[in-house]
């Protein structure tokens, strides 16, 4: 799902989110704690450099790489929920984070200053974002077999003419809809075959 911010805004989001509030910035190595589940602290956090991953690990011990985070990407405690699997954001490298306190945003700013408003504006609708992208990989992950899971990844992502623009790997893909790069090309052979799919080398054109 692509973002519905461009860049200037988050350029400017970055620029004057430190001179507005309360915020702390951290470096994480790689596989690093970034962020975990809790009931009392709300925290926000804006990656500025590197990368990181939103993990579920289940009862038996069983991990998911639920989501991947990049720079500019925005992440929060404030939609886990408390259950029986946890739920936490390990770093993937050398990650830059910026942290904001959840209560610390919703009030007044002290200094009065004129982008305050803007900034709480930006941090809503990335939040907006984010939670939109979670929703998207639950229900990704509650598809069964893996053509229902190309079907839903791609439709997601069609124009208005049907067809999803492959603008990064196949591997990237395959990362994504958790099978590996051969069963990805598998399926998208006999989805052709089935007649489901056009296949080109940059473009897939979901048949209706």
């Amino acid at each position: 799902m692509a973002k519905t911010l461009d860049e200037t805004r988050l350029l400017q989001f970055k620029k004057n989110l430190s001179n507005c509030v309360n915020v702390k910035s951290k470096v994480f190595y790689n596989k690093e704690l970034i962020l975990s589940y809790s009931p009392i602290k709300k925290k926000i956090g804006f990656i500025t450099e590197g990368k990181a991953n939103i993990v579920k690990t289940d009862k038996e011990g069983n991990t998911t790489i639920m989501r991947d985070l990049k720079e500019n990407d925005i992440f929060s405690n404030l939609f886990f929920q408390e259950t029986e699997d946890e739920i936490y954001i390990i770093s993937n490298g050398e990650t830059k984070v910026i942290f904001i306190d959840y209560y610390n945003i919703i009030k007044n700013c002290n200094q009065n200053c004129p982008f305050h408003n803007s900034i709480v504006l930006t941090l809503f609708d990335l939040l907006i974002e984010d939670n939109k992208q979670q929703n998207e990989k639950i229900e990704l992950l509650s598809k069964r077999t893996v053509e229902d899971k190309i079907l839903f990844f791609l439709k997601q992502r069609m124009n208005k003419n049907n067809i999803f623009k492959v603008t990064t790997s196949y591997k990237a893909i395959a990362e994504y809809l958790f099978v590996d790069r051969s069963n990805l090309m598998r399926e998208l052979k006999k989805m052709e075959e089935k007649g489901l799919i056009e296949k080109h080398e940059k473009t897939i054109k979901i048949k209706s």
